[in-house]
């Protein structure tokens, strides 16, 4: 299991409905509402199993059958600098 935090440059605002994060200074703002503010959050908080397992009760799906899709969201908030592994040397991988 592989939890992330946000970048050490990254700002970020979870209202509740959405999520805004950015890296700082230059941006740009990315707003993550719906599904990405689930796989954010379940990226981010501490639990057991994968990102995936920690967001499939909240969007009502099998973890097999988002496993996938979390897995390249997360790999693609990491390429973007949003996101790193909390552990620091762990790899990139959303499991």
């Amino acid at each position: 299991m592989i939890r992330y935090r946000p970048a050490a440059d990254v700002g970020v605002i979870d209202d509740g409905d959405a999520v805004y994060a950015a890296r700082l200074p230059q941006g740009p703002i990315v707003v993550l509402a719906g599904t990405a503010g689930v796989i954010w959050r379940a990226a981010c908080e501490e639990g057991d199993g994968t990102v995936a397992d920690r967001a499939s009760g909240r969007v009502d799906r099998d973890t097999a059958a988002i496993v996938g899709a979390v897995d390249e969201f997360v790999a693609d908030l990491v390429v973007r600098g949003l996101l790193e592994p909390a552990g620091g040397a762990a790899s990139a991988r959303a499991e």
